[in-house]
């Protein structure tokens, strides 16, 4: 039944695409468009003020194309709202870290001293967030996180100038696995990149599991980068357990999840993950390799909400192809922006960290808030699995987790 639910709506989805894009190419010919051209509490963009955003994100590496799709949503809301948030004049000075702390730092110094932007968004990896964050604090500059999910940015670490609008990795690795340890097995084999967000979000995952029953039997840390994991599937196999539990992201999840199902895995082992093995960015070029795959995912282009229609068919209409979780981080980056300026008046970052404790926004996955106790995202997870739809593998979404919210303090097991 719950499949048939699903295959209704991706159905439904195709007939208001194709009527939406119709409607788009009536405009385009001289027709009228609900596209919003206002900031999203109606103030009119009418200040020449530049307000001047320092990108800093990953172009080069295993995170290229989760950049691609971070600019692809900021840029898409630019467009909604004539270029400006908070009724400034957006001029963007971008900068790639090439997933590299030091290079970082660098490239964060050009921004802040030389460029002097008025506001960061970035980064993607979390040990560059971790590198960054002494820095914001003392230069006290707002840093908006499209991404970066390191845990410790709303613990130890956490700064009244840096807030998250994606996700953390506590949020990322234990949002579905009570589900898998009573649904799916009991013995686990989980394997992430070694860098501190694979090493958090397995910890995460691990301590939600065995706490449902489960058991972790075997931790496998790749390098981040990884070519050719069949030292790993072989210990895998070799370990026969009920289910595998993986975090890979950007090419490196896209290699897994083929080299899993050359390897025979599939069907055999249950391959379990994070959102990331349920978004459009792996799915895509995996193809029939997905097919299976059960994850937690934040977003799919098929959640019924009409922010999510209309971000969808933007999207596709500028891009020519579905968003993805990423491209969605990138437009609530943009969005939170300009509802803070908006709301404060100012650029100041002293006036913006008042507005931001707290703010709620509507975005394409649902209603977000940003909790004042961690700077991080109120949202909802959902168990979603990969299955063929008219030639195309999709998450099939069969349960909600709501409100997912990281703890003030971490676990005796995460300190």
């Amino acid at each position: 039944m719950k499949f048939a639910r699903s295959h209704f709506i991706f159905s439904k989805w195709k007939t208001v695409l194709a009527a939406s894009a119709l409607s788009l190419a009536l405009t385009a010919c001289g027709g009228t468009t609900s596209t919003g051209t206002q900031s999203p509490q109606g103030t009119s963009a009418s200040s020449s003020d530049t307000l001047k955003v320092g990108m800093i994100l990953s172009a080069t590496g295993t995170f290229a194309p989760l950049t691609e799709s971070i600019r692809n949503g900021f840029q898409l809301y630019l467009d909604q709202h004539n270029g400006m948030l908070g009724g400034r004049k957006v001029e963007i000075k971008f900068e790639d870290d090439q997933e590299d702390p030091q290079v970082a730092l660098r490239k964060y110094r050009q921004l802040v001293s030389s460029d002097k932007v008025d506001i960061l968004v970035g980064p993607i990896s979390s040990a560059v967030a971790y590198a960054l964050r002494d820095g914001v604090e003392k230069d006290k500059i707002v840093l908006i996180d499209p991404n970066a999910a390191a845990n410790d940015l709303s613990w130890k670490q956490k700064s009244d100038y840096i807030y998250r609008v994606s996700f953390s990795n506590w949020q990322n690795g234990s949002s579905v696995a009570k589900y898998i340890a009573q649904n799916i097995g009991k013995s686990a084999v989980t394997i992430a990149p070694d860098y501190p967000a694979g090493r958090e979000v397995i910890q995460a995952f691990k301590a939600a599991f065995e706490a449902s029953g489960g058991k972790v039997v075997k931790e496998l840390y790749p390098k981040l980068g990884t070519n050719d994991f069949a030292t790993y599937l072989t210990t895998i196999a070799q370990t026969k357990p009920d289910v595998v539990y993986s975090f890979e992201t950007g090419s490196d999840g896209i290699r897994f999840v083929k080299q899993y199902a050359d390897f025979g895995l599939k069907g055999k082992i249950p391959l379990t993950g994070t959102l990331e093995l349920g978004d459009n960015l792996i799915l895509d070029p995996a193809g029939d390799a997905a097919e299976g795959i059960i994850s937690g995912v934040l977003y799919t282009p098929w959640l019924e909400n009409n922010v999510n229609q209309t971000f969808v068919t933007s999207y596709q209409k500028k891009y020519n192809k579905l968003p993805n979780i990423f491209a969605v981080d990138g437009y609530d980056a943009a969005q939170v922006i300009d509802l803070a300026i908006t709301k404060a008046g100012s650029t100041r970052s002293d006036d913006l960290i008042k507005v931001l404790k707290g703010i709620s926004f509507n975005s394409p996955r649902g209603p977000v808030t940003i909790d004042p106790k961690t700077n991080n995202p109120i949202e909802n997870f959902y168990v979603a699995k990969n299955v063929k739809l008219d030639g195309k593998i999709v998450p099939q979404v069969s349960q909600t987790i709501p409100n997912v919210t990281m703890p003030e303090t971490p676990s005796p097991a995460a300190q």
